[in-house]
């Protein structure tokens, strides 16, 4: 049976791995394989959304696991053939899982009285999910560092030309945050914040309307709780180049 997100975390670990070493070629293919099967893409950017996926409401939850179970198994189905071939393209090689990517291929899964006990587990911790408010949190993990935010970044340009996705600057910037050590990131981190922190009270010092003066003290709360993680990190240039 088809394990999408498995695939998923690995097609994201090939994706960064080439990015970093330079290989044009290698992350044209990687995109051209997520994009060229309507059905495998739908699943694939599918497992991306659902990991911050919030529903308040435990019973709507409920409902949804249900029927996005019956989809699931309808589309998994759908791109066995198509699965089988992107796995054969990408190399074999140990990768950390994502524990809501497990859920849903276990859901994926054809019933059956061997997998009974692994389907109501699995559905149990998906309401817990959804039903969990998110907070982006540092991870060891890799998918969760280094690949979110080259996939962030990337994403949605799917069909364009590598050299044409992101100027020369944006490139080298990108490179350099995702070699960075922990140390130099932590360092970089808060600096960021010190200089978004000084930014934004000088121009609430400045800023007469009191509308204007309550969004940039939400946006100093939440740039001050951002734990530090490359995506983080980016996110903060953003808003940094941004002020």
């Amino acid at each position: 049976m088809a394990k999408i997100g498995e695939l998923k975390i690995k097609i994201l670990h090939n994706l960064t791995e080439s990015y970093i070493a330079g290989d044009k070629k290698q992350v044209k293919d990687v995109f051209k394989l997520v994009n060229e099967n309507k059905d495998f893409r739908e699943l694939y950017l599918f497992y991306e959304e659902i990991e911050n996926m919030y529903l308040e409401d435990e019973v709507l939850a409920k409902l949804y696991v249900e029927n996005v179970e019956k989809l699931l198994k309808e589309k998994v189905e759908k791109v066995e053939k198509y699965y089988k071939k992107i796995v054969k393209e990408l190399p074999k090689e140990v990768i950390n899982e994502v524990e809501v990517y497990n859920h849903l291929d276990v859901l994926s899964e054809n019933d059956s009285l061997k997998n009974i006990d692994k389907k109501i587990m699995a559905r149990r911790k998906l309401v817990e999910h959804l039903t969990k408010k998110k907070k982006i949190t540092e991870s060891t993990n890799v998918h969760t560092n280094n690949e979110h935010l080259l996939h962030f970044v990337l994403a949605e340009r799917f069909n364009n030309d590598f050299d044409k996705m992101l100027s020369e600057e944006e490139k080298t910037k990108l490179s350099e945050i995702l070699s960075m050590s922990q140390d130099d990131l932590s360092a970089g981190f808060n600096t960021l914040k010190e200089e978004i922190d000084d930014k934004i009270n000088d121009m609430m010092l400045t800023e007469n309307e009191e509308g204007v003066k309550n969004k940039l003290d939400n946006v100093l709360k939440e740039a001050r709780q951002l734990p530090i993680t490359k995506y983080n990190y980016y996110k903060l240039q953003q808003l940094r180049n941004g002020l």
